[in-house]
């Protein structure tokens, strides 16, 4: 059973740690107050302990967290990382910024039959 609930989004997010310092950008699959599910070009050793930054939201939006664990799924790798950071507002910021811009393309789709892509959200969230 699930301590917190997921919120679905494909933002990108930028997994780096300490050994590989450049974050490239990956697809977020979900994220809730606990960590984020994300596929990844490579796979990341379990126990690693990593940076996540969302791009969207600003340069300050960075969290620290560990890797749970990593799999191949079909030709994807996808890996789930919980957050570390005892600093909890940051976490829920960040969550709910994520939903913000979930809701924020749900209306553009309903209300102008329009999609809103990553750069748009750039824009919109700067």
């Amino acid at each position: 059973m699930r301590t917190f609930i997921r919120q679905p989004s494909n933002i990108p997010v930028e997994i780096f740690s300490r050994k590989s310092p450049a974050g490239k950008s990956q697809s977020l699959k979900n994220i809730s107050f606990g960590g984020l599910c994300c596929k990844t070009d490579r796979p990341i050793a379990t126990g690693t302990e990593v940076y996540v930054r969302l791009p969207s939201l600003g340069p300050d939006f960075e969290a620290r967290g560990r890797v749970s664990w990593c799999r191949h799924k079909n030709s994807d790798i996808e890996i789930g990382v919980q957050f570390l950071d005892k600093d909890s507002e940051n976490r829920l910021h960040m969550v709910e910024e994520v939903c913000n811009i979930e809701r924020y393309r749900k209306r553009a789709m309903k209300q102008q039959g329009r999609t809103v892509n990553n750069r748009g959200l750039q824009k919109q969230f700067h």
